[in-house]
């Protein structure tokens, strides 16, 4: 994979800034504040040879409509010189929506992204497609027939680098025509898409109160807001709002800001609308995710404020924020996210982390309720076939100053884990990927192949001996399949037409009796992508859908799969425990309230 950490998320890292490559260009961006950002992507081989605006549905309704307008505009501008200049295969208001902040950071900072796509070769190599080759399926259009965002279908022949090359010459000379000949207008334009975020009516405001639960979590979700060029101005005395008293120091984020859909779309509850391929058939896939709303992802109190009011404020100094939290003294709160930040340095120092054995708070010294907990000994599976989340899970590790160790095939397959290891995380993948991996003939021998057999052999055998094994979302179908756990997906072969959750928020009641809600409220959000979701034992059973109301962000289908269903499993294996999340607890690090599911996993004996 192309990043050391994330792979292809690197392109939706636009709202939560974890990588330095995302920090980095949004910096830039927020000092030049660019009129129009030119996105160049690649695309696979097999559709057509270049995308260009306009989007497809939806757009976000905190994108000015004039914005989108002079996405519109550009891209078709674009596709008239391609076509004018001979070339074919040109389709637009296919494939990309423009729905998701993740990936189009300007759209919301008073500037147009405009996004193309180009048909891959192998890197440099020529490669050549045939008529058979070309795909009957893509989004918004066929690739094998003519239609009015696809007039000239590219069927069939050899595609060059300088193909590509040509193909975005005259889409770059397109866009810089467009933009001097109509500098004047798009300024204007800018002006006016500015001054409707000024003048939005509708929240007043967000207010974030000064006492939260988690005042990690809301710490960082301030500083990310304020990153994103949001104004936050913090009440120095008690006000009222929306009838609703609030104490000073609490954050206020107005909406008559340059960039106020910016905070709106990242503080708001999605509705994503419902698509389908045509009336009454299955769901139109969305380009990426529905959700993105960060009080829920982070577990954090923020309040829509309807009508004005008055308090006396001031500016808050970026990365500054406090938030009220009583700590237990001397020790770390269960319910703090950046506690875990604490006790990792605690276990490098080389010094003792105890816990309580009621309320989860750490301390670092003994007590009758407390037992200690030493620095987990951990290891992920990195399955020879790439995934994101394993990623993901690598790169929050690390932020946290968790160590941990990689294992691939011939590593598992060894045995005798359970002497290295307490805890094995395997990441978010397809059950027949960790089983079976790659395909004899299709890479080199010492690639192919998964854990097989003897790798399944000697998981279950670090359970017996005591370990814990970790399972994130799809690879929960590899501990029911080749590992015994006794739990059915009832989600097994039901088509999308009847459920479909393709990345939402989802209501869940946690058993707060369990060491791994340790800090956790009883009612959270989790992160859900078509995840496993399993009939199974009470006594097995951490997190529950309720009986109505399970969608809490984004698109769901068929919720009565869900009611009452199980959705993250504690279960018992000889002397050790086998953990599986019917979700991404670490979800592209943004989920900072279920991360301290992932965490207590770690450390649960």
């Amino acid at each position: 994979m192309y990043h050391h950490y994330v792979g292809h998320d690197d392109n939706r890292d636009w709202y939560i800034f974890t990588q330095p490559e995302t920090r980095n260009t949004a910096t830039l961006e927020n000092q030049w504040h660019p009129q129009v950002v030119y996105d160049v992507h690649q695309m696979g081989a097999n559709t057509a040879r270049i995308f260009v605006p306009p989007w497809m549905d939806p757009v976000d309704p905190n994108i000015d409509p004039i914005l989108a307008q002079i996405c519109n505009l550009i891209g078709t501008g674009m596709a008239v010189d391609l076509a004018a200049a001979g070339k074919t295969g040109i389709a637009m208001n296919a494939m990309y929506d423009f729905w998701s902040p993740g990936r189009q950071y300007q759209a919301y900072h008073g500037g147009a992204r405009i996004l193309t796509e180009s048909a891959s070769v192998k890197l440099a190599t020529p490669i050549t497609i045939k008529p058979e080759d070309i795909s009957e399926n893509a989004l918004g259009y066929n690739p094998r027939e003519r239609s009015w965002n696809y007039l000239t279908p590219w069927m069939s022949g050899e595609w060059h680098l300088r193909d590509i090359i040509d193909y975005q010459s005259i889409a770059w000379e397109s866009l810089l025509y467009q933009a001097a000949v109509k500098r004047t207008d798009m300024l204007r334009y800018f002006y006016e898409i500015n001054r409707h975020n000024v003048e939005r009516a509708t929240p007043y405001a967000y207010v974030v109160p000064a006492a939260q639960p988690d005042p990690g979590a809301a710490k960082k979700m301030l500083e990310t807001l304020a990153f994103g060029d949001t104004e936050i101005q913090r009440a120095s005395e008690a006000f009222t709002a929306d009838g609703k008293q609030y104490a000073a120091g609490s954050y206020v984020i107005s909406m008559h800001q340059p960039f106020s859909g910016w905070a709106k779309t990242l503080l708001e509850k999605q509705d994503y609308p419902d698509l389908r391929l045509y009336p009454g058939g299955p769901p139109k896939r969305p380009y990426d995710v529905t959700a993105q709303t960060l009080p829920m992802l982070m577990g954090v109190d923020v309040a829509s404020v309807k009508d004005s009011f008055r308090a006396s404020l001031k500016p808050a100094t970026a990365y500054s924020f406090d938030l009220d939290h009583p700590k237990p003294s001397g020790g770390f709160a269960a319910s703090d996210v950046y506690s875990w930040k604490e006790v990792a340095k605690i276990w490098k120092s080389g010094k003792p982390v105890y816990r309580d054995t009621s309320t989860g708070d750490f301390y670092t010294s003994p007590a009758a309720s407390r037992r200690e907990i030493q620095a987990p000994r951990i290891a992920m599976y990195q399955s020879y076939n790439p995934s994101m989340d394993e990623g993901w899970t690598r790169w929050l590790l690390d932020d946290f100053g968790i160590a941990q160790t990689s294992l691939h095939n011939a590593d598992i397959q060894a045995g005798n884990l359970k002497a290295r290891f307490d805890a094995i995380i395997i990441p978010d993948q397809q059950r027949a990927q960790i089983a079976s991996g790659h395909r004899a003939g299709t890479m080199p021998p010492e690639y192919v192949g998964g854990l097989g057999e003897k790798g399944a052999a000697a998981l279950k055998q670090f359970a017996e001996d005591g370990g814990t094994l970790i399972f994130f979302n799809h690879a929960s179908d590899y501990a029911t399949q080749d590992l015994g756990v006794k739990a059915k997906n009832v989600l097994t072969g039901v088509p999308p037409r009847d459920f479909y959750s393709p990345g939402s928020l989802l209501n869940v009641t946690l058993d707060t009796r369990s060491p791994l809600a340790y800090g956790m409220p009883s009612q959270i959000t989790l992160w859900s992508e078509q995840s496993p979701t399993w009939e199974a034992p009470a006594d097995q059973t951490v997190a529950r859908y309720p009986s109505d109301h399970v969608l809490a962000s984004g698109w769901l289908l068929g919720e009565k799969y869900l009611t009452g269903k199980s959705a993250l499993l504690d279960v018992p294996v000889g002397k050790g425990r086998m953990i599986l999340f019917g979700m991404r607890p670490q979800y592209r690090g943004q989920s900072y309230q279920n991360f301290k599911l992932f965490f207590n996993a770690l450390v649960y004996r």
